[in-house]
């Protein structure tokens, strides 16, 4: 009698374990599913890269969550804040732009219609001509020492801001641009 109950007792104790490591590999199935998945809903997270191009802004908010690790992590689109995540320590900012003409948000665009987050690199690039006069806040930055050809104003614009930031988000756009053949850009900071 004690040899059954001691054998109905092991076979309980084999019988509750495999099943329970069934249950362990159906979890970790699912699991591995669930974040393929999440990976496809979030625009192919896994082969995008941090500098774009996006489709859309959930896009972005999807791979910056994706790829945040401990730490704060605020994302900007256009000077607005689209997404706070919670973490520990100084918070990390992310900044993305619509790319006028491609429909398509990147950290960096390469045409005088969209924002960018610095004004002598991207911006200052697009206009390399002698006859070019490029003004920078109102101040001019440099002077054609060709006949005239253009004129072309950077201006600093200023966007949201939250608790992890002790000044408003900045960013620079082309607001006026004119040529022989006519004015190409005349817009402020706030025109989309």
């Amino acid at each position: 009698m004690r040899a059954t109950i001691i054998a109905g007792i092991s076979l309980a104790s084999l019988l509750a374990s495999s099943a329970l490591a069934g249950t362990e590999a159906d979890e970790a199935a699912a699991e591995a599913e669930q974040s393929a998945q999440r990976a496809e809903g979030a625009g192919e997270i896994s082969t995008l890269q941090g500098s774009g191009p996006f489709n859309t802004i959930q896009d972005i908010k999807n791979y910056d969550a994706a790829t945040q690790g401990s730490a704060r992590k605020v994302t900007f689109v256009d000077g607005k804040v689209v997404q706070d995540l919670l973490g520990f320590g100084p918070a990390e900012s992310t900044e993305y732009f619509f790319c006028s003409g491609e429909n398509k948000y990147r950290l960096q665009c390469w045409n005088p219609y969209s924002r960018a987050s610095y004004w002598d690199g991207s911006l200052l690039s697009l206009f390399p001509g002698a006859d070019t006069r490029i003004y920078v806040d109102g101040s001019l930055y440099r002077w054609n020492t060709g006949a005239w050809g253009q004129t072309v104003y950077i201006t600093t614009c200023y966007g949201d801001s939250n608790s992890a930031m002790r000044v408003p988000y900045r960013y620079y756009r082309v607001t006026f641009w004119q040529t022989l053949s006519g004015t190409l850009i005349n817009r402020t900071c706030s025109t989309p």
